[in-house]
């Protein structure tokens, strides 16, 4: 299926606007082919079951992340089942960075268009 999400929140920027923009984003595709690094996603906030995130994959079962924490770099391994997601505007996005890997089932689809901002 088709759906819809606002953007709220700076994390996605430039790629998308701080809040505003409306974006379609499709349920069936990763079903059929699974998920792949790069795409921009449309999730349900792992700390907040009410909210939705929109993130890019940059993880995906069985890589290693290197994350920045406190001035060390650390490796974290993404277990089976789960991403690894982040905002591209790494100042303002709050994501695997802070709450480690995403069970791949909180993930609702891929974003496939900016309807308007």
């Amino acid at each position: 299926g088709i759906d819809f999400s606002t953007t709220v929140g700076a994390s996605m920027v430039p790629v998308f606007n701080a809040s505003g923009d409306v974006l379609l984003f499709e349920r069936m595709t990763q079903r059929l082919k699974g998920w792949s690094r790069g795409e921009v996603v449309v999730a349900t906030s792992p700390k907040d079951p009410d909210a939705r995130i929109c993130k890019r994959i940059l993880g995906l079962p069985g890589d290693r992340v290197k994350v920045l924490a406190a001035g060390d770099e650390k490796e974290v391994l993404i277990p089976r089942g789960h991403v690894w997601l982040e905002g591209d505007n790494k100042a303002a996005s709050h994501d695997s960075r802070h709450y480690g890997p995403v069970p791949v089932g909180l993930l609702q689809g891929k974003v496939r268009l900016k309807l308007w901002s």
